[in-house]
């Protein structure tokens, strides 16, 4: 008896491999960050509040910039190289907020960033979260802004490669690592403010000075509202839990509980 191949298995068509199309793209989803990044002026925002940092005004500023490497992480990169591999993306150039940012670019322009202006980036942070808020229904908007706001501290340790690494150390597991210390807004999802150490840092000692500067860059609405920090109102400042531990909640009454509170919320690993 002969075997009768079914239609399916006739019409089923056979790979091809050869050149992508360069008309299609894996990060068409980036039209949407780059039209959320109009909406809330991200570009503009960083560039007023960090200034110029360069002499000629031409080319990429700082917020370009950080909004570039930002949306080339959400595309999945993790070095500086993936803006390369963004950028050989043609397709994907036509939808990305920054277009053309080349990792040797972005290094340089780094570099040109003082202290004081990385610092300001949180000022540009601040202004699209406020804008942000603005822009949401009003429920949405009173839940976020009027409710009670959580500040929550938390330290990781993001192991690097390569002896000629600035700014890292071995931490006590023996990695070679940076340490990024952020404030963020629990309700809201919203970094506020962050320092990067090494793995010798003890967060514990800059928590009281990032946990103002993230209360500063709250919106003054949430700011001012019954979660303020005035008499009779309260911020909760949520601790990081280590292996095995509850997170801890502290209610911030004055300046030194807030400074005592954040100290304990940044001592989950006190080694």
């Amino acid at each position: 008896m002969k075997r009768i191949r079914s239609g399916a298995a006739r019409s089923r068509q056979q790979p091809r491999i050869g050149a992508p199309d360069p008309a299609l793209t894996p990060n068409a989803g980036l039209a949407a960050i780059t039209e959320l990044c109009g909406r809330l002026g991200v570009v503009e925002a960083l560039d007023k509040a960090v200034g110029p940092i360069k002499q000629r005004d031409r080319g990429f500023g700082a917020g370009e910039l950080l909004t570039g490497i930002a949306s080339a992480q959400l595309a999945g990169e993790d070095f500086l190289t993936g803006l390369d591999r963004q950028r050989a993306d043609a397709a994907g150039q036509q939808v990305t907020p920054v277009p053309g940012l080349a990792s040797t670019t972005a290094a340089g322009l780094a570099r040109r960033f003082t202290p004081a202006q990385w610092q300001a980036v949180e000022r540009g942070v601040a202004a699209v979260t406020s804008r942000m808020l603005s822009l949401l229904p009003a429920e949405r908007a009173a839940a976020l802004a009027d409710g009670p706001v959580t500040i929550d501290l938390d330290t990781t340790d993001v192991e690097v490669y390569g002896r000629k690494k600035r700014g890292v150390a071995y931490n006590h597991q023996g990695q070679r690592v940076g340490r990024p210390h952020v404030a963020a807004w629990a309700e809201a999802g919203i970094p506020l403010a962050a320092d990067l150490g090494d793995g010798t840092d003890d967060p514990r000692a800059t928590a009281p000075d990032l946990l103002r500067r993230a209360l500063a860059c709250l919106p003054e609405r949430a700011r001012h509202s019954g979660a303020g920090s005035h008499a009779g109102r309260c911020r909760v400042l949520r601790r990081g839990a280590g292996p095995g531990r509850p997170r801890r909640a502290h209610q911030l009454r004055d300046r030194r509980q807030a400074d005592r509170a954040a100290v304990a919320a940044a001592g989950g690993d006190r080694r």
